[in-house]
């Protein structure tokens, strides 16, 4: 009797080894597909403030002197660019890939390796498929920055390995004496798994952003090795790399499958038994005793794997927006110039990335320019596309546009700025400080020309102490080894500066009841206003409008308001 409820055992156990197999390689068949539809998107829709967060931690304690500030950041929407470009597979990634957008290169160097591995990601379908298979398979964190925890692994909780022990060797027993009291050792069996499933949550509860720590490690561990068999062009040193670290894992990821099994989305059926096992013996607990006193002895090995996979990541999901947006090209870069000028700046239909079916402009000058046009021209969306379009440049090497060639750039803008009432400081004071932290880079030291965009200038004040700060300053920076591109409402600003700036307007179309633009850059200055008639277009009384309208008539004739 025995002998026949062995072989039923083993006949179910071989039956869930067989089942578990056929579902993993049918989850993965049917993930490879999705992932082929869904390249060229991107693959993030949740963004909590508690995951911005852990996203945004590894670059604040990685930025350098070189990465954009965060008003230039949230100046140029990239909050908005980096979630439409995230198309990572893990939080390393993304994180890497936070970092990056932040952090322009100043050499073609790193640039280049960058565009080696970008290519190969694109060119090779399959591979990139396989590698972002095993990215999946490693995922993402979200309650936890995976960096924060991987730098301080001197900080993690021991966890006491004894009554973990005692909790699974007291529910074999009461298994084992079923065979000896059935009735009272069912009873109890019963009574001992409430207990153990209990206090696992209880204590699972203390150390449950440990928990996620280690089962990222081991998912990373575990694919290291299909990661590092791919052959993919342009990434084969960071591949030997992590199959050389890799190796130095095999005891610390031995039986693995106690602790993690990897992704709760595969409906692997092994997995979900064994959850139950973790439950009711408490092994993944056991194993993790063991596991918190070896990561300690790898930290600087497993920094390095994250930095791997970071790359890995985050170059997959800028291949994969090169295939999202409709037309990209590679940036060519000359040397910056000599100490006073800087080299000519030649963009050929540049625009913006969030803007749908964009009109395209072209770019070409080796001095600052001033943009002026009527309201809603297309002043700011021009200015930011060169803006985004230099970052982009030198830190994923691409630029929406037909060609771009210019130097490196140390970036900086002025632009989306609003009253800090947190600090009771009016938009005024927040405008100057911005543009003082501009005019203090201009003047540094530095082989690295500044490459500045300013909206609306010193738009807080009255017209003329604007009109007069305004021309000193754009004078100053002017005069500087810089390239401003600066946009306003007035018109004595192109007289005062035309020597240093050169002038380039937008323009409308009145119609009889609307204005429309074609947001068409053009050469010198704008010689039309719009303010009052859109009064007229969006329904204000005509006797307002008219009366508005002759003020400003006898303004510009005799020069003094009635």
């Amino acid at each position: 009797m025995v002998i026949k409820i062995l072989l039923v055992i083993l006949a179910l156990g071989l039956f869930f080894v067989w089942k578990s197999a056929q579902d993993k390689k049918s989850y993965y068949a049917r993930l490879g597909l999705l992932f082929q539809e869904e390249w060229g998107m991107y693959t993030r829709d949740e963004y909590s403030d508690r995951i911005m967060e852990n996203i945004r931690y590894y670059h604040e304690q990685n930025k350098t002197e070189n990465s954009i500030d965060s008003i230039t950041w949230n100046d140029l929407e990239m909050e908005t660019i980096f979630r439409y470009m995230n198309h990572t597979r893990t939080s390393a990634g993304e994180e890497y890939l936070y970092h990056i957008l932040h952090t322009p290169e100043f050499s073609e160097e790193e640039l280049e390796k960058r565009e080696a591995a970008i290519q190969g990601l694109q060119k090779d379908e399959e591979k990139r498929t396989e590698l972002e298979l095993a990215l999946y398979d490693i995922g993402k964190t979200d309650h936890i920055s995976v960096y924060e925890f991987l730098s301080e692994t001197k900080k993690l909780r021991r966890i006491k390995r004894f009554p973990h022990i005692f909790a699974a060797f007291t529910l074999l027993l009461v298994m084992c004496s079923m065979l000896f009291t059935p009735a009272l050792s069912i009873m109890l069996l019963f009574l001992d798994m409430g207990i153990n499933a209990y206090f696992y949550y209880k204590e699972k509860g203390k150390i449950i952003n440990d928990i996620a720590l280690f089962e990222f490690i081991l998912g990373t561990i575990r694919q290291c090795s299909a990661i590092a068999s791919l052959s993919i062009d342009g990434c084969s040193s960071y591949l030997a790399r992590l199959r050389e670290l890799s190796a130095k894992f095999g005891k610390f990821s031995r039986f693995h499958f106690l602790v993690s099994g990897g992704s709760t989305m595969s409906g692997n059926l092994f997995d979900s038994l064994f959850d139950y096992v973790r439950i009711l013996f408490h092994v993944d607990l056991v194993k993790l005793g063991t596991m918190v006193q070896e990561v300690k002895k790898y930290e600087k090995d497993l920094l390095e794997i994250y930095h791997i996979i970071g790359f890995l990541d985050s170059m997959l999901a800028v291949a994969s927006y090169r295939e999202m947006v409709e037309e990209y090209t590679l940036p060519v870069f000359q040397a910056g110039g000599d100490a006073k000028e800087i080299q000519r700046m030649e963009i050929k239909g540049i625009y913006h990335p969030l803007v749908s079916d964009p009109v395209k402009n072209d770019v070409s000058t080796k001095c600052c320019m001033l943009l002026t046009g009527s309201n809603a021209s297309g002043k700011s969306t021009f200015i930011k596309a060169v803006a985004i379009n230099a970052l982009f440049a030198q830190t994923i090497h691409t630029v929406l546009a037909k060609a771009y060639q210019a130097c490196f750039f140390r970036i900086y803008s002025s632009m989306a700025l609003r009253d800090d009432i947190l600090s009771n400081e009016s938009y005024f004071i927040v405008e100057i400080k911005s543009l003082k932290r501009i005019f203090s880079a201009v003047k540094e030291s530095s082989d690295v020309p500044v490459l500045c965009f300013v909206d609306e200038i010193l738009r807080g004040t009255n017209t003329v102490e604007r009109v007069a700060a305004s021309s000193e300053l754009l004078q100053a920076i002017s005069a500087e080894r810089a390239m401003c591109f600066a946009a306003t409402h007035d018109i004595e600003l192109t007289y005062l500066l035309e020597g240093d700036f050169e002038n380039y307007h937008f323009e409308e179309q009145l119609g009889k009841n609307d204005i429309s633009f074609d947001y068409q850059l053009r050469k010198g200055r704008a010689d039309s206003r719009n303010a009052i008639r859109l009064l007229s277009v969006i329904g204000f009384e005509n006797k307002l409008v008219q009366k508005a309208q002759e003020r400003v008539e006898h303004f510009l004739k005799e020069g003094v308001w009635t």
